[in-house]
């Protein structure tokens, strides 16, 4: 029986140590993605979301990221991303990656519709500057 209660305790212990950080124990964000509007609302945040996901399937990984909506009159929104827990090499490739697609997106933006709210990238965000945005941190999906 003891050894059953060490055991448990043990990979418990284990676990821990591998999980992700909540977004309420972070206090600065690796990426912080803004999407702005000009005048229509925001574009959507598939390019984003199908970045991700293959990113994460490719190297195997999962990256923890939430959103936080209200940063403006149009719905604003911001998608933040913690990479602590990712090797240096894999953080600066999905970084890379990233300042990429982002550029990207914005000058196919421009192409599609003039009127498209920008979509930037923020490095080492604090979370103390996020209060101008009325809404909740939650998981981003």
């Amino acid at each position: 029986m003891k050894i059953a209660v060490t055991f448990f305790l043990s990979a418990l212990l284990h676990m821990q140590g591998y999980t992700q950080p909540d977004s309420s124990r972070v206090e600065k964000y690796d990426a912080v993605v803004s999407f702005g509007s000009m005048c229509c609302g925001p574009v959507s945040d598939d390019f984003l979301k199908n970045f991700t996901q293959q990113f994460n399937k490719k190297n195997k990984i999962t990256i923890q990221a939430w959103q936080i909506t209200g940063c403006g009159r149009e719905g604003e929104f911001k998608v933040l991303f913690s990479l602590a827990k990712l090797k240096i090499a894999t953080k600066r490739k999905f970084l890379t990656g990233l300042r990429k697609l982002v550029s990207n997106q914005n000058d196919k933006n421009k192409k599609l519709k003039a009127s498209s709210g920008p979509v930037s990238i923020d490095y080492n965000f604090p979370k103390t500057e996020l209060p101008n945005c009325r809404g909740d941190i939650v998981k981003w999906k």
